[in-house]
């Protein structure tokens, strides 16, 4: 009880607006707060008729699914239930860890649900694809997934997310979710630093 009270908290006061302190980072708007709330919006209604007269299990993937999953869910008319999990294979520097950590799988009874996974970018595919195969062996009636990004770049998985809200050319992105080294998600939009390169203080 005290983990999903810290995450209803969380998700209330995770995105809202940009400090004053962007202007002065290397970064620039990619995908606009207002662009992301209408897309919001338009998916929420395609889920509502797919799901009609269902309920459904929104799994959030922590810490990058947070602030669509926040917007997603008070769009959705479709009864559902939240839960989350974490997967990482990336250190506090920023840099790989290599092999992909998955946590709160325990937690999580899915059996016979409608479950829907929702993570703030799809980039090689390798951590979805990873967390699909995990979830279908919790034998859910159905199991879709929902990113914010999709990168246009080569991939060797075949899998591909059910709902991509955004398309986006490969670039270095923050903001809505999207971290370098923990900070930035709490942004509103979604910025890419200018030449890929983030600022001096944080390299």
């Amino acid at each position: 009880m005290k983990q999903l009270l810290a995450l209803f908290l969380f998700l209330q006061t995770a995105c809202f607006g940009a400090p004053a302190w962007v202007s002065e980072q290397n970064l620039e708007v990619l995908v606009s707060k207002e662009d992301i709330a209408k897309k919001v919006n338009e998916v929420a209604a395609k889920i509502d008729a797919e799901y009609s007269g269902q309920e459904l299990e929104v799994i959030i993937v922590m810490k990058g699914g947070v602030c669509v999953a926040s917007d997603l869910i008070r769009a959705l008319q479709t009864p559902i239930t939240l839960g989350y999990m974490k997967a990482s294979s990336y250190g506090k520097n920023g840099a790989s860890a290599g092999e992909l950590k998955i946590t709160g799988l325990e937690d999580l009874d899915l059996s016979g649900k409608n479950v829907l996974v929702v993570d703030d970018i799809f980039d090689s595919g390798n951590t979805m694809t990873q967390l699909v195969k995990k979830l279908e062996e919790a034998k859910p009636k159905s199991l879709k997934t929902l990113v914010l990004l999709s990168k246009k770049i080569p991939r060797k998985t075949q899998y591909r997310p059910d709902y991509v809200l955004f398309e986006i050319e490969n670039r270095f992105v923050v903001g809505y979710g999207l971290d370098y080294k923990e900070y930035y998600r709490g942004l509103d939009s979604v910025y890419a630093f200018i030449n890929d390169t983030p600022p001096l203080s944080l390299q």
